[in-house]
């Protein structure tokens, strides 16, 4: 990558740890050889995600409604051996994504979604990002465990606690809860479905045909769950599933989000711009998790990364190029706006991007992670751009590091970056839709297989088992 988009930091010495998937082929091409397996995920978020000029890229699909690209995308996922199709959230409408086609203009019920893709594979893991905020926890519990056990046990539940004013516009019988009580409230949420998940004992479920006993009543608890915010007594009428229940997703930034992820999360996926500070995340993730009594060994971090691959590196950096042109600065700073939480609104875009900065945004806004961020990307050019370039920029990946180069060239930096310990898989953020994750199958996957970090065979059916958490 050049100064434009930072590169992940190149191979750093391994070191073995835990393995998921053992690999017990020796390796014919000079293989890094590691018995740890690295897990891969795909962000399944449309028209656009990360990069906001995905729905205008000329190779992506432009039916969004309906079923078809949802099955290709599963398929193609797991064709490639990912572990798992990740779906994120949203339950209030953005004239201004809308108008430009951002993230969740198009937005389907992520459980009906969820359906889909469970439907067409055998292997994949589905991610269904669902809120503590606006759901009822009976409701959720027994959507997602239903959705687990007509999967075979593949089902991840995103936790996600949602706020502003749009979302409870929606919901207006929804008491708005400040940040530390949102958190407070998704403790007791998270416990209280766990409490419907597990009311059931294995072996509740008899079917004694000639005794005429179903379920035995003695192997069943009433929850009954009573806490601060929320009550519901259960229990679901439902056993566990293959895989018990549903992994649990945690994707918070905060110290709070952080000390809440650790608490609860099987999965944290984690946006960071270099190795060393996914390095430090993940260690304050282990510190939490070890003060929350859990076994810190057992979290699996997926770090996001934005591939742009090529059949040269010259072909790949042009392909990065491209990118920008299919973003308007008119769209670059709309998208770049939401996530400062800075009122762009009306704004020169040929205005200097310092200028602009230090008149609209208040002094807690110019340290929000979006602008901080993007001031280290934009590095010496931060003092020359415009407004409209900079949220052209930004706009590209959302601050997700962009890997640059051919397919062999991108395994090896992503084999780096694992056998450092820094993350245990990347959560693979598409350029168009649903092309990129077949061109990563194509091109990345059977480089990373010959370094012998990732599996050529699933471990086992449900989702647990192939993130080594069974």
């Amino acid at each position: 990558m050049d100064t434009q988009a930072e590169p992940l930091p190149l191979r750093p010495a391994g070191r073995p740890r835990r393995a998921a998937v053992a690999v017990s082929h020796p390796s014919d091409e000079g293989g890094i050889m590691t018995e740890r397996q690295l897990f891969l995920g795909g962000y399944v978020l449309f028209p656009s995600g990360h990069y906001a000029g995905a729905w205008r890229h000329p190779y992506s699909t432009r039916d969004w409604l309906g079923r078809d690209f949802l099955h290709q995308t599963a398929r193609t996922l797991e064709a490639a051996k990912f572990d798992l199709a990740f779906i994120p959230e949203t339950v209030s409408h953005n004239p201004d994504f809308t108008r430009h086609g951002h993230s969740n203009s198009i937005k389907h019920d992520p459980a009906q979604v969820a359906g889909q893709i469970a439907a067409v594979t055998t292997h994949l893991g589905v991610g269904v990002t669902l809120s503590t905020s606006f759901n009822e926890p009976y409701n959720l519990a027994r959507t997602l465990l239903s959705l687990d056990h007509l999967s075979g046990g593949r089902v991840a539940w995103n936790v996600i606690q949602s706020h502003g004013p749009g979302n409870y516009l929606n919901f207006p019988h929804v008491e708005e809860l400040s940040g530390a009580e949102l958190y407070d409230r998704g403790d007791e949420y998270v416990e209280a479905v766990l409490a419907l998940w597990r009311a059931w004992e294995d072996d509740a479920l008899v079917q004694d045909q000639e005794s005429g006993l179903f379920v035995d009543p003695t192997k069943i608890t009433v929850p009954d769950y009573r806490g601060k915010y929320l009550a519901v007594r259960g229990p679901l009428n439902l056993p566990p599933s293959p895989q018990t229940h549903p992994v649990i997703i945690q994707a918070g930034d905060s110290q709070r989000g952080r000390t809440f992820g650790a608490r609860w999360g099987d999965v944290i996926f984690a946006i960071e711009r270099t190795r060393a500070d996914m390095q430090a995340k993940k260690d304050d993730l282990k510190a939490k998790a070890r003060a929350a009594g859990r076994d810190a060994e057992r979290i699996r971090l997926f770090a996001a990364v934005q591939p742009i691959i090529g059949e040269t590196r010259e072909i790949a950096l042009a392909r990065r190029d491209f990118l920008r042109t299919r973003i308007t600065p008119e769209s670059g700073v709309r998208f770049f706006s939401h996530f400062a939480r800075v009122d762009l609104a009306g704004v020169d875009l040929d205005a200097r991007y310092v200028d602009v900065i230090e008149e609209r945004a208040t002094d807690g806004q110019a340290e929000s992670r979006a602008i901080v961020q993007l001031d280290e990307l934009l590095g010496a050019r931060r003092d020359r751009v415009t407004i409209g370039e900079a949220g052209v920029e930004f706009s590209t990946s959302e601050l997700t590091p962009q890997v640059v180069g051919t397919g062999e060239e991108i395994a090896e930096e992503l084999a780096a970056y694992f056998t450092s310990g820094a993350a245990d898989g990347f959560l693979i953020t598409p350029t168009h839709f649903p092309g990129s994750f077949e061109e990563f199958g194509r091109a990345v996957v059977p480089h990373l297989q010959r370094l012998g970090v990732f599996r050529t065979e699933y471990a086992g059916t449900t989702l647990r088992e192939n993130l080594g958490l069974a």
